[in-house]
């Protein structure tokens, strides 16, 4: 792509300004008007933005025309039929596999008053089959 003339910016430059234009990612002002004085002073780059907007338009529509159908009842049972069972599983299986562990540590120092003892538990649980 490119016209051969003296433009601020090049045509490469220009191009990734039209791809994030239709991305709808073109998000700095500056940019924004760089593309559009470019492409007023550039017909190939002008062709380009338009031949890709038009191309974008028509993946829109025939998206569009395809997503219509709508899916029979009978698919829409099935699926809240399999994930109620997934879900009854799930819960099913970490219910089996809770384990607690408890580790208690103890310290015994002896000071000029007597003997004192320190104790402390540490409790984890972990759960597996998720």
């Amino acid at each position: 792509m490119g016209c051969g003339g003296n433009h601020q910016h090049s045509c490469e430059e220009i191009f990734v300004a039209i791809l994030l234009r239709i991305d709808h990612e073109l998000i700095d002002p500056n940019l924004e008007l760089a593309l559009t004085q470019h492409c007023d002073e550039c017909p190939p780059c002008l062709e380009t933005l338009a031949a890709h907007e038009s191309n974008v338009r028509l993946i829109k529509q025939l998206l569009g025309n395809t997503c219509r159908e709508e899916a029979p009842e009978s698919l829409h049972e099935r699926l809240i039929a399999q994930v109620q069972e997934q879900a009854d599983a799930m819960e099913m299986a970490a219910s089996g596999f809770t384990q607690t562990f408890t580790q208690t540590f103890m310290q015994r120092s002896i000071t000029s008053d007597g003997e004192v003892t320190i104790e402390i538990s540490h409790t984890q649980e972990f759960r597996e089959g998720f």
